[in-house]
């Protein structure tokens, strides 16, 4: 009977959890570094995204006089325009993405009529 124990091989029942402690831990890890990267990665297009938006509603000011609707739900944007004695005018886009960043662009826009 000594001889069968002696003979047994295998992990014991402490080996096997402390195996799988050090298993989960490892993917819980991994899945952290994964969701701070995805957010990083979404973060980096909002703030992409809100630049070209304010870009594009400076263009669409100088050629029709009024800024496009947001093209996505949770945007938040701003147009405004202050003008001056002669026949120039300041326009201010501020375009706010869902992660709460702000893009802002300016452009003088004057009016060539004689």
């Amino acid at each position: 009977m000594n001889e069968s124990r002696a003979e047994q091989q295998g992990f014991s029942l402490t080996e096997a959890l402390i195996a799988m402690l050090l298993l989960s831990v490892s993917i819980l890890g991994l899945l952290n570094y994964y969701q701070s990267l995805t957010y990083g990665f979404m973060r980096q297009w909002q703030v992409q995204q809100a630049w070209a938006e304010a870009h594009s509603q400076l263009e669409a000011y100088s050629v029709t006089g009024k800024g496009t609707e947001p093209f996505t739900e949770g945007w938040e944007f701003l147009l405004t325009g202050i003008s001056d004695a002669q026949s120039c005018k300041l326009v201010s886009a501020k375009i706010q993405t869902p992660a709460k960043y702000q893009a802002i662009l300016q452009r003088l826009i004057c009016n060539s009529s004689p």
